[in-house]
């Protein structure tokens, strides 16, 4: 007979991964609150039945519905997570796995920070406390784009210039295939040490890098910073529910992210056996799947840039090169992959190895090179002549050169 796991929270971001991995590793998964599972919401009593012979209960719901200023009794987040807590320790369910925050502090900006941390501190305190384990979880991507992650890649997307606060805060950002295996490592584990598990990277990055990251993994350009004050920052989010076309920005996940600070996790992340990806590679591999062909278009204006009549086996080895050395996509516009020849406006005026377009355009000769015909010599007026268009295109090539940097 299959482990029956319970989930709450099974149709959000993080939880419907969490329910399909759990499925694809041979669990019974009870999805607790949904319409094809058994009637419940947060702050409900949970039915005995419901709970008995689970192995675990891994608890996802939030209700946003409790108004910010709700005084702590009134916060149906607090005391519906403490009346499920200590029905599944009566029912017998041996693991209840509370899923927190990165966020979660005392003194932490946003509410939903604030409140995390009451509940664990009332976790902590209950008659259910033996069997919680709390695991505060980092700044999650991948996937379907919703959630955080899908507004954050919405607007590293939008322009390659953003207005931005919180620029250089530290950010832990972690797979969600990484962070369902962490809870369900939690919920079926035995005697773990540790009482809170922190589920995130031990190496933070600048909020900033990431954005770089989610846009360049998108096939776009560098992306550049206008640094704004937080007031301004919340009065946008006001704004962004009036206007159309631009993504509504909840002043909660602002709030969460100025103030936002990194967690210790290597023991965590030890215990539960988690190692963590690159989320670059690991990014431009999702977007891949979707931008294959961009990448493919770039790569022929880059040999057609070289004078060079791209086959199918130097376009298959040029792509190759580009994803390996993490140069692919450049996020070359439109106009350039029809007309490569402009190109030449933005190629750096010198050989700078760290130039992203002397990089893919050094990868380019060298992918044409096996079949390329020795050419003829070229003569004193054709030398004349690509001199004369150096020393023209030199003011705009430092000009522009920075573009691809």
């Amino acid at each position: 007979m299959a482990p029956r796991l319970i989930i709450t929270g099974s149709t959000g971001y993080i939880g419907a991964r969490l329910v399909a991995m759990a499925r694809e590793r041979g669990f019974d998964v009870v999805e607790l609150g949904r319409r094809l599972g058994p009637a419940w919401r947060i702050g409900d009593e949970p039915a005995a039945s419901d709970l008995e012979g689970a192995i675990g209960l891994v608890h996802l719901a939030h209700s946003w519905a409790t108004p910010p200023e709700a005084a702590e009794e009134e916060n149906v987040n607090i005391s519906g997570t403490l009346k499920l807590a200590e029905a599944a320790k009566a029912a017998g369910v041996p693991r209840f796995v509370f899923a927190s925050s990165t966020s979660s502090r005392r003194e932490a900006l946003n509410v939903y920070g604030r409140t995390k941390f009451r509940i664990e501190e009332h976790l902590a305190a209950c008659k259910a406390a033996p069997i919680v384990r709390t695991a505060r979880i980092g700044l999650v991507y991948g996937g379907p784009r919703t959630a955080m992650y899908g507004l954050m890649a919405k607007l590293a997307a939008l322009s390659p210039i953003l207005p931005m606060i919180g620029l250089s805060r530290k950010v832990q950002p972690i797979h969600l295939d990484e962070v369902a295996a962490g809870l369900l490592a939690l919920a079926t584990g035995e005697n773990q040490p540790l009482k809170t598990f922190v589920l995130a990277p031990e190496k933070p990055i600048s909020f900033a890098a990431w954005l770089r990251i989610l846009r360049r993994g998108q096939g776009k350009g560098n992306l550049h910073f206008i640094p704004v004050p937080l007031t301004a920052a919340l009065l946008a989010c006001r704004m962004t529910k009036l206007l159309p076309l631009i993504p509504t920005v909840d002043p909660e996940r602002v709030l969460g992210l100025a103030g936002a600070a990194p967690m210790e996790s290597s023991e965590s992340l030890r215990l539960l056996k988690l190692n963590l990806a690159d989320p670059a590679p690991t990014l431009a591999g999702e977007f891949g799947q979707t931008h294959e062909e961009p990448s493919r278009r770039e790569a022929q204006a880059l040999l057609r840039y070289l004078g060079i009549a791209p086959t199918e086996i130097q376009l298959q080895r040029l792509c190759e090169g580009l994803r390996r050395e993490g140069l692919s996509p450049l996020g070359l516009s439109p106009a350039m992959i029809r007309h490569p020849g402009l190109l030449a406006l933005f190629e750096p005026p010198a050989n700078r190895t760290r130039h992203r377009l002397a990089q893919a355009l050094y990868l380019a000769d060298l992918a044409s090179e096996p079949e390329r015909a020795s050419g003829k010599k070229v003569g004193f007026f054709g030398a004349m002549l690509a001199i004369s268009s150096d020393v023209l295109l030199f003011p705009l090539r430092v000009l522009l050169a920075g573009r691809y940097r």
